[in-house]
């Protein structure tokens, strides 16, 4: 006889008899929590999933008002939201027609003892999250701020380590390595970008763009 474990039960608990809002009204609801960006509010097979936004990231909080710190998150965050977007980054080029290998007991064994068999079940479980359309919106917002704020043949090193800086800091990548690629110096690669991120915040206040 297998004893089961006591524990509380995962997931958000339905009550038999507790009242369910029209399949449309549903509907409606999560298709604002998505637009929002807000994951709590997902349409699930039995409701909302109320449950869902706990075991995700924090809500992203937004700020009162414009600030380099806001212009620099939000030009990382453009530069993420690419990575995860279902789309193919390179041709697909030739396939394999060979069917689909199954490992015999002998196989497993071998592959349990040399944690190849771990390896390969970490690498099949892996789950891209894909961004919301909040997020999309923001991402093509946030791309056009280096080409039209400083799109002038003055700011073209300027827009480069704008661009460059975001990118290597979104992608946690070795800043002094790539600022020694393009044959600068850190303090100057510093200095260009922090300008830049200055004439784009001074052209989104002038602008009275909203923040989201």
């Amino acid at each position: 006889m297998i004893a089961l474990k006591s524990g509380k039960p995962r997931g958000p608990v339905v009550q038999p008899n507790a009242p369910v809002a029209p399949l449309p009204e549903r509907a409606a609801l999560a298709a604002r929590a998505e637009l929002r960006g807000d994951r709590a509010g997902i349409l699930g097979a039995i409701g909302l999933s109320a449950a869902a936004g706990s075991r995700l990231a924090p809500a992203r909080r937004v700020p009162d008002c414009w600030s380099l710190l806001a212009v620099m998150e939000r030009l990382e965050e453009a530069f993420r939201v690419p990575a995860r977007l279902p789309i193919a980054t390179r041709p697909r080029g030739y396939v394999n027609s060979m069917p689909y290998y199954v490992y015999d007991r002998g196989d497993l064994n071998a592959q349990l003892e040399t944690y190849e068999l771990e390896r390969m079940a970490h690498l099949r479980n892996r789950v891209r999250i894909p961004p919301t359309p909040a997020e999309v919106a923001r991402m093509e917002e946030a791309l056009h701020w280096p080409a039209t704020f400083l799109s002038g043949a003055e700011f073209h090193h300027i827009a480069r380590a704008v661009n460059l800086g975001s990118l290597w800091s979104a992608f946690d990548a070795d800043i002094d390595a790539g600022v020694k690629r393009i044959n600068l110096t850190r303090r100057t690669f510093n200095a260009r970008k922090l300008q830049g991120l200055r004439i784009i915040l001074r052209e989104l206040v002038h602008r009275r763009i909203p923040i989201r």
